[in-house]
C-alpha cells in the first residue's frame, strides 16, 4: 500500500485543501481538464486568486453522487460500498486521493475505488464495461489507485437519458508514476516566485479567464506590446475573420443542398441539422465528431 489515511483531512475548496495536490487536481496539471488550465490552478493553489466557485456541474454531481453509488452497490453484491476518505501518499503527504467510494472484498483493506459521474454528453465514453473514459478521469482514477494502494478502479456514471453504465481501469503503474512526479513538480513549482515559476501561457478558456480575474481594475496607463504578441493578435485576428467567412459560404452550400431535408449526411457521419428555431427560420447545426479530412487537423 502506497499511501495512509489522512487524519482531520481538509475540506475540498478550503485553503487547506487548495495547499494539496489532490486527485481532482490532476488532469489540470498535465492538460486533461475541461474545466481547468496548469495556469489557473497555479494561480488558485498559490493563493493569487480565489477558489473556483461553486457551477452548476459541481452542485449537479455532488446531488447525484449517492444515487449513482447506490446503484453499483446493488449491481456488484460481492462487494462493500464504503463511504471514501482523504489518503496522502506515505512518501510525500502533499499527494492526495479522496475517492468517492472505497471497495472491499473479504479483507479489511480496499481492494479498489470507485468513482461516480454524471455527464450531459457521451463525449469520450465507450462502451460499457470497456476502460475507455474521458482521459481526464482515467488520470484521477490512475492518480486514486497509486497513492490508496489497489489495481482497479471502477467509474460509474449517469449518461444523458439517464443511462447508467460501469467502467473498470485497470492500474498501470508507468502511467502512475508519471502523474505522481507531475504532481510533485507542479507542487514544487508553487513553492518558487510568481513570475519564475508559474506555468507557460495557454489556449485554454480557463487561462484567459484566470487573467480577466488577476486585472480587475482598469488604470489609464499605455502598454507598448513586443511585436511577437501583437503580431500574434493581429495576425489570428484576420485570420478568424476570414475563417468566420469561409464558415458562412459553408453553411450556405450545405443548405442550398439540404432544401427542406433535416439531415446532412457524408459516409455514414452527420455533417450538419437543420433544427427547428423558434418562430424563425430552421438553424442549422454542425454534427459532433466531424470527419477530419485533414491529416493534420484534429477531429473538431
Amino acid at each position: 500500500m502506497n499511501g495512509h489515511p489522512l487524519v482531520d483531512a481538509p475540506m475540498p475548496g478550503t485553503p487547506e485543501w487548495l495547499r494539496l495536490m489532490s486527485a481532482s487536481k490532476i488532469a489540470a496539471v498535465v492538460g486533461l481538464s475541461p474545466y481547468e488550465s496548469r495556469f489557473s490552478l497555479w494561480f488558485r493553489m498559490s493563493g493569487l486568486l480565489d477558489p473556483e466557485p461553486d457551477n452548476d456541474t459541481f452542485r449537479r454531481g455532488h446531488y447525484l453522487e449517492p444515487a449513482i453509488a447506490e446503484w453499483f452497490a446493488d449491481k456488484h453484491p460481492e462487494l462493500t460500498v464504503e463511504p471514501g476518505q482523504t489518503w496522502a501518499l506515505d512518501a510525500d503527504d502533499r499527494i492526495t486521493a479522496t475517492p468517492d467510494r472505497l471497495l472491499f472484498d473479504i479483507s479489511d483493506v480496499p481492494c479498489a475505488v470507485l468513482e461516480c459521474k454524471s455527464a450531459s454528453d457521451m463525449d469520450g465514453w465507450g462502451p460499457a464495461g470497456s476502460d475507455e473514459i474521458p482521459v481526464g478521469y482515467r488520470a484521477q482514477v490512475q492518480y486514486q489507485m497509486h497513492v490508496v494502494g489497489v489495481k482497479v478502479a471502477y467509474v460509474a456514471v449517469l449518461l444523458p437519458f439517464l443511462s447508467f453504465r460501469e467502467y473498470r481501469i485497470d492500474y498501470n503503474e508507468a502511467e502512475a508514476a508519471q502523474l505522481i512526479k507531475a504532481g510533485q513538480e507542479f507542487m514544487d513549482s508553487l513553492a518558487g516566485q510568481p513570475a519564475e515559476q508559474r506555468p507557460d501561457l495557454d489556449a485554454h478558456t480557463a487561462t484567459y479567464e484566470t487573467l480577466r480575474e488577476l486585472h480587475p481594475d482598469i488604470d489609464p496607463d499605455d502598454v507598448e506590446l513586443p511585436e511577437t504578441v501583437a503580431r500574434d493578435f493581429c495576425d489570428t485576428r484576420y485570420a478568424l475573420a476570414d475563417a468566420e467567412a469561409a464558415e458562412r459560404l459553408a453553411r450556405a452550400r450545405v443548405l442550398d443542398a439540404l432544401g427542406n431535408a433535416k439531415r446532412a449526411m457524408y459516409l455514414g457521419s452527420t455533417i450538419a441539422t437543420r433544427q427547428p428555431n423558434g418562430d424563425r427560420a430552421p438553424k442549422l447545426v454542425a454534427g459532433r465528431n466531424l470527419p477530419t479530412f485533414n491529416a493534420n487537423r484534429s477531429a473538431a
